[in-house]
Order: structure tokens, then sequence, then C-alpha cells
């Protein structure tokens, strides 16, 4: 038979009230009685607008860190939104961390939250080096890490049992379409500007890699390589302005994320230059009005804010007894490529104050049967991602041999059913 406190939380969560003044009525006289309900006194039981959530009572909500490069980035700004807005509807304390791409800066943030009692860190470190130094110093702390887009070759979650979350999009994949669209797009021939991103960067190298696999069948594409842009707008413009002396003649800029593509665009704007192809990566919501109003013609979404919420849901789940198994860790992230025909849908669906997933919804911890991750994710075979690439620093952890890749690659799908990007799924690269 329910106890009387447990009749109380139902009639809380799921009770009629006359108006939200009598439902504010009634949780103050519960919390008086040290009754903890865990929802809010004007809230729902969803996650929807970033409210807190009804289910999350009960469970560990530890303090969460963010750790990105610098919230001077779109990307990055975008990311921690994301990640806040998720683990306040998971009832969750976050806090962020500026690392400047530093490993040291980044190892002493590591520490930092190990003295204040922390569980867990997620972010998006800038190098495969910091990637390395943050997941072993994490490991080595006891705190739970959850990471995106950059890691050694051969270096997984399999090696570290606190690393219990990567998250990538398939950046050669994807680089290699967008590629392969932009030489489409100005009729296969002709010289592209290419601005790099920053050294060191998986997701750089990968990038670099599909642009130059796309160039293997567009034999009248010429390349011509800028200096770093480093991720950011102003990096990327000067980047692009001090090479136009160098190019007569060019018909398109494929820049190594969105925030460059802002800061060449910037430059094509200032010197009157038009009619020229620039695209991006990543999906930030300038991006994908430029795209929208002509200025840019490609991105591929991924939706930074949405990464950053899956991994700290994945920190929150784990921190709830949630065992991820090994391709559980080592995951996929699905990108939608945005062109001017699909930008003005993608703007309406998805970029709005607060991102339309249901946060709660992720959790396997609150829902073990109904979960759902409401984007794709494709679990990595590590043999595949990193075929061609030696077993040098890092080899492949023997966990491995007994992964069931599949299995877990039809769960996820599976359990895909739901939000903002299910109309694309089938669009959907990972």
């Amino acid at each position: 038979m329910a106890s009387t406190e447990s009749k109380i939380v139902d009639y809380a969560q799921n009770g009629h009230f006359a108006s939200p003044v009598s439902r504010r009525s009634f949780l103050a006289v519960a919390g008086a009685a040290g009754i903890a309900l865990g929802i809010s006194a004007c809230g729902a039981n969803s996650s929807e607008g970033g409210k807190a959530v009804g289910g999350v009572a009960g469970k560990v909500k530890e303090k969460a860190w963010i750790q990105v490069t610098t919230l001077s980035n779109d990307f990055f700004v975008a990311f921690n939104d994301g990640g806040k807005q998720a683990m306040k509807a998971l009832g969750v304390e976050v806090a962020s961390l500026e690392d400047a791409g530093n490993v040291n800066t980044a190892l002493g943030q590591v520490g930092n939250v190990k003295a204040a009692g922390g569980k867990s860190i997620f972010g998006t470190p800038a190098t495969e080096a910091q990637a390395a130094a943050v997941t072993k110093a994490a490991q080595a702390a006891g705190i739970l890490y959850a990471s995106s887009y950059t890691a050694p070759a051969w270096y997984t979650p399999a090696d570290a049992d606190k690393w219990v979350r990567f998250i990538t999009p398939m950046s050669t994949k994807i680089a290699t379409a967008t590629a392969k669209a932009l030489f489409d797009e100005v009729g296969g021939k002709g010289t592209i500007i290419h601005i790099p991103g920053a050294k060191g960067s998986s997701a750089d190298d990968q990038r670099t890699a599909g642009l130059v696999a796309a160039l293997k069948d567009y034999p009248d594409i010429e390349i011509v390589t800028a200096s770093p842009g480093n991720w950011t707008s102003e990096d990327a413009r000067k980047s692009f302005t001090n090479i136009l002396p160098k190019v007569k003649e060019f018909v398109g800029v494929f820049a190594q994320n969105d925030s460059e593509a802002a800061g060449v665009i910037a430059a094509l704007e200032a010197q009157g230059i038009k009619d020229k192809v620039v695209t991006g990566f990543d999906g930030n919501q300038q991006n994908v009005e430029y795209i929208r109003d002509g200025k840019q013609f490609l991105t591929s979404a991924t939706v930074g804010g949405l990464t950053a919420g899956l991994l700290g849901v994945a920190t929150f789940d784990v921190l709830n007894g949630v065992k991820f198994s090994l391709p559980e860790k080592f995951i996929a992230q699905g990108a939608l490529l945005v062109n001017p025909d699909s930008a003005d849908k993608v703007l309406k669906s998805i970029y709005q104050k607060e991102l339309p997933f249901d946060w709660a919804k992720m959790s396997q911890a609150l829902n073990p049967d109904s979960w759902d991750p409401q984007t794709l994710l494709n679990p990595i075979d590590p043999n595949d991602y990193y075929a061609g690439v030696k077993q040098d620093q890092y080899k492949l952890n023997a966990a491995w041999d007994e992964a069931d890749i599949e299995g877990v690659r039809a769960k996820y799908d599976a359990a895909f059913k739901t939000g903002p990007l299910f109309e694309f799924k089938s669009d959907l690269v990972a």
C-alpha cells in the first residue's frame, strides 16, 4: 500500500489545482512538513523550457561542471547554454569553466573540482593532448568525465572507467559530404580557399581529411589553404584577409567551423566581394540564419547545446546507477546538413530561446523503459573510425573484442522516437 507521503507526492505531481496559487500553497505546506516533492511551485512535470522535473525527486543531483575553451565563441556559448538547460531540467546545479585550450589550466580546473567535492565534468577539449590529460586527471580524481569531438586515436572509454561518454559527429564523413556539395554548387571547377581549425584537434584533422577525400572526384577543383582560423571568427577573418592577395580568383570557401565561416562572411562583406559560396560546420544559429538569408551555403547542424545536454544527462545517469555498455560510451551524434531549402524550417523547429528537447526523457535513470535520446546516436566501431591510423601512442583496448556494437546500434535507433529532430531522422548523418 502506498504511504501517505507517496500519495501527497503523487497528488502534487499529477493532481488538478484550481489555480497556480492553490498549487503553490499546497506545495508550501508539503514542504513545511518536510516532504521533498522535487518540483517547482509553478512548473509542470516536464523539462520543457528548462523547468525542474518532478521525476528527479530522490535522485542523486550532484553539482556538475561544464568545461569549454572560451565563451567568446558562438559554438562554445551554445554548448554551455544547452548543458545548463539540461542540468536545470534535472535539478542539477552547474558551473562553467573556460580553459582557453590550455592543458595546464584544464588540469588545474579538474583539481579545483575535486577540492570542491565535485563528482562530474563534461565538456569539449581543444586538442587531443588536452583530451587525454583531462580524462586521465578525472580518472585519478574519481570524477566522472564526458567529452565531445576530440580524443587521441585508439584511446577510448575502455581505457578509463570514469570516462563515461564520448560523443562526436562523424566529421570525416560529414566533411566529405559538405565538400562535395560545395564543389557541385560552384560547378565542379575553380579555386576553394580552405580555412583550417586548430592544430591538434581531432575534428580539424578529420574535416580536412574529408575535404581531401572529396577532391578525388573533382579534378578541376583547386584548394588553397590559409593559416588556421583556430575555431574563432576573428582569427578566421584575419586568415582569410591575409591570403586574399595571393589568390587571383576563387569561387568558394571551406571553413572548418561556423565561427570561422562567420569571420569569412564579415571579411567578404567588408571588401564588397559577392557571390562566393561559403560552408561551415556545427550549426550555430547565426550561421543557419546566414544560410536562410543567402550569405552562407551549408552547415552541418549537430546543435552544440544538444551535444552538451547529452553529455550532462549521461553523467547524471551514471551517478544514479545506470551502467552504460562500452559501445554506449563511444558514440556518434547525427548531423543534419542544412542548406537554403531547409534553413528556415530548421530554425523554426530547433533554434528557440530554450532548446525544445525533453531533457528528462533522455535519461535512462528517470525513464528506464521509455528514454529517448531525441537524436540519432550511433555507436562507433573504433576499427572503422581509425582505419589507416597506426596504433602508436595508444592501442585499441581488448575489451572491444566483446562489444556488441550492432546490438547497441539497434537499441538507440529504436529509442529515437520523438523531438524536433525526429522529422529529419532519415537525413541525419552518423
